[in-house]
């Protein structure tokens, strides 16, 4: 079995936030972060396994760096405790879906070879 290895996020080094897109992506400043770079953020989080370091008291020096970085990890914590709620009521919903027509078209097939 292969065995996937998490991708860090969001990391605190030095006093200072970051973030990265990919695995391969630089890390750069968490106050440099812009809407798409929010939005690829989120679908790398929602698509695999992310890493985020926790934002202790005083771990960012600088304040707009720990009020954006506070506010990324906490939106995405708060996701990720739904993530499985979200998924298993989708997972529900397309089931429901999944019957309804698969029963239509049983009931299409059987009316054809009449």
């Amino acid at each position: 079995m292969i065995e996937v290895e998490a991708m860090k996020i969001l990391k605190i080094e030095n006093g200072k936030g970051f973030f990265r897109i990919s695995a391969e992506a630089e890390w750069q400043e968490i106050d440099t972060i812009d809407k798409e770079g929010l939005i690829v953020l989120l679908d790398a989080f929602l698509t695999s396994d992310a890493e985020m370091d926790f934002p202790e008291e005083n771990d960012i020096q600088n304040q707009a760096q720990q009020i954006v970085y506070k506010s990324i990890f906490e939106k995405l914590s708060n996701l990720s405790d739904n993530k499985k709620k979200f998924k298993d009521e989708s997972d529900r919903k397309f089931l429901k879906e999944t019957r309804k027509y698969s029963d239509g078209a049983e009931i299409a097939d059987s009316t054809q070879e009449e």
